[in-house]
């Protein structure tokens, strides 16, 4: 019977050859591709005016003009696809595998899997609300000036990494120290006046004031930032670099096999709703959460990052922030209410995501069940007893007598939280404390040893095991191994 949700595992690919390559999304955090350039000419001699060290504090950035000093911007796309027309810098061989380490013990379900190119085309991608990007073409990407001269003086190396409708990211190496790597993200075209440059401002002024609330243990799960500045007009933005691209890849890559196990699904929601509580905490709300916006360190551990939509609470009036449509709160669409309800509500989308192996609809019908409370087309998103049973009876194992009660019984906690979160009317819907406060989240947490995306066993590791006490799952990771050997 269909759903009226489209499963990642059903989608085919077109046969194209043009569809061997991917363009990332528009995020200042990728996985390094191909070809790289050294820089080789002269030294770079004009002054560079710091955004941080000239605009003065956050306040000051926030105060500028009011609700008239707003420019419109649209919002990022998800993706970007080549064309058979397209420069070759614009279209990226997709990832062969994730530099994630291994771990004990293996995923059961893919032990002879490996990489092949292209994988992740099979997969059609839903579209966005942003300028369609097929064949797209920006004469700020031809061959001549693909790579920006002024970071090719400054940095080692460089490599593109990402284009989107409104910037290009690169891949940079310091000439100091080559083993240090960072993202940077360049506004394609130069700002074209004073409303720009505040609307672009506030994403440095949010990035920077949160990466200096070094005290909160939560900072962790977000992206770190390192400089801004301005050159000719364009807008950059240093940030750190994670070594496994987003979660968005990932999801397409492993849902395109089977859906996550509970235990890691419960991993990603509890180390995103970290990161979501240490934005909300500090004032803020994101306002663009979804699987592209978070990253995946070398470890397996989430950061959000792209803080192009984010904004200070309380919200100036008048403002216009919308992120990708598959993931909107339906108060943002219809009263352009801002709030932290309205960060709850995508959270709650890309869980829903994440546990039902589904893509979600950009309109339509089931879009609007979804935003109305109705998730019947998502079908269970909680791991059933009867389920685990029927596995471990094929494979002649027995659950474990510490396997997490969530994980066993009938009563759906995920699929109970999930709908919470997706309640149509934004007071009826948890704060990111009642989320964590939650007896799962803190069993996850308590019982976790490796990053989200890490394989841990269908159950988990066991309590007070060896391992745990000792601290050692780190030093029994291969850093060569397949990531489809591990997960």
């Amino acid at each position: 019977m269909s759903t009226g949700l489209l499963s990642k595992r059903n989608r085919q690919s077109n046969g194209s050859a043009e569809t061997s390559h991917f363009a990332p999304p528009d995020t200042p955090c990728k996985r390094p591709a191909q070809p790289q350039f050294s820089a080789t000419s002269p030294s770079f001699k004009s002054s560079i005016s710091n955004f941080g060290e000239s605009s003065g504090d956050v306040e000051e950035i926030f105060d500028l003009g009011g609700p008239n000093a707003e420019y419109e911007m649209p919002p990022t796309p998800t993706k970007t696809f080549g064309s058979a027309h397209a420069d070759p810098l614009q279209s990226l061989s997709v990832p062969q595998a994730w530099n994630i380490p291994s771990t004990i013990p293996v995923d059961p379900q893919f032990p002879t899997v490996s990489p092949t190119a292209g994988s992740l085309l099979d997969l059609k991608t839903p579209t966005t609300p942003a300028k369609p990007t097929i064949g797209y073409f920006d004469p700020s990407l031809t061959p001549s000036n693909s790579f920006d001269t002024f970071l090719l003086n400054k940095f080692q190396d460089v490599s593109s990494i990402g284009s989107g409708e409104f910037s290009s990211v690169y891949l940079v190496t310091e000439r100091e120290n080559p083993h240090n790597k960072y993202a940077v993200k360049r506004t394609k075209t130069p700002l074209p006046g004073q409303k720009s440059l505040v609307r672009r401002l506030e994403e440095v002024a949010i990035l920077k004031d949160l990466s200096s609330r070094t005290e909160d243990n939560d900072r962790e799960y977000i992206i770190n930032f390192v400089d801004s500045w301005e050159f000719q007009g364009h807008l950059y933005i240093m940030t750190e670099y994670c070594e496994n691209g987003n979660l968005d890849v990932f999801l397409a890559e492993y849902g395109s096999l089977s859906k996550l196990d509970e235990w890691r699904v419960w991993k990603i929601l509890v180390e995103i709703a970290f990161g979501l509580r240490f934005i909300h905490d500090a004032g803020y709300i994101h306002l663009d959460l979804k699987p592209a916006n978070v990253f995946i360190t070398f470890e397996g551990s989430l950061k959000i990052g792209d803080f192009g939509m984010a904004t200070k609470l309380p919200v100036t009036k008048g403002i216009e922030r919308e992120g990708d449509r598959e993931y909107i709160a339906p108060e943002v669409l219809a009263l352009h209410e801002y709030s932290k309800p309205a960060d709850i509500f995508s959270f709650g989308l890309v869980m829903l995501e994440i546990a039902a192996n589904i893509v979600l609809p950009d309109n339509g019908a089931p879009w609007h069940k979804l935003r109305s409370g109705d998730l019947s087309d998502a079908g269970r998103l909680s791991s059933s007893s009867g389920d685990l049973k029927n596995m471990n009876k094929a494979d002649g194992t027995k659950v474990p007598p510490w396997a997490p009660d969530f994980i066993l019984d009938e009563a759906g906690g995920l699929d109970k939280l999930v709908k919470w979160m997706l309640k149509p009317t934004p007071s009826d819907r948890p704060t990111i404390h009642d989320i964590l406060q939650t007896q799962e989240a803190r069993t996850v947490e308590s019982r976790r040893r490796s990053g989200a995306i890490i394989f841990e066993g269908e159950y988990g590791p066991e309590p007070n095991s060896a391992l745990q006490k000792a601290g050692k799952d780190m030093s029994m990771l291969d850093q060569d191994e397949d990531w489809r050997m591990e997960l």
